[in-house]
């Protein structure tokens, strides 16, 4: 059993928050979970693009609401099992969940953070 090391719990967003990576790799995904202390979310990409470790910005967004140039830094980015109802289609994507850490954030981030986990985001069952 994994100990969880994580400050804040994670709680699930709402199924259209979106996610996009900036300066240098870019990546858009969709925002599995989040914390006051970061998030998780999967994208579709099948090269591992070594990044693990770096600092990058990353965009959010939900309906008319996004956060922009939100400093992370990337903890983790790990290929996850291929979904039964995909095992069938002629294309075969490769999923993958990442995990950020946000770092440095101004009292106006913190602010828009508070937001945005108030309005998206769903209790934990």
């Amino acid at each position: 059993m994994r100990t969880e090391k994580r400050k804040y719990l994670r709680l699930p967003v709402r199924d259209d928050v979106i996610i996009a990576i900036q300066n240098g790799i870019n990546r858009i995904g969709k925002v599995k979970d989040i914390s006051q202390g970061g998030l998780s979310f999967e994208h579709v990409y099948d090269e591992d693009s070594n990044w693990v470790g770096l600092i990058k910005n990353i965009l959010i967004w939900a309906d008319d609401f996004n956060m922009a140039k939100i400093p992370c830094r990337i903890v983790y980015d790990i290929q996850i099992p291929l979904s039964p109802e995909y095992g069938l289609l002629t294309v075969q994507f490769i999923t993958r969940r990442c995990g950020v850490e946000f770092v440095s954030l101004t009292d106006h981030q913190v602010s828009q953070l508070d937001f945005f986990l108030k309005t998206f985001a769903k209790e934990s069952s």
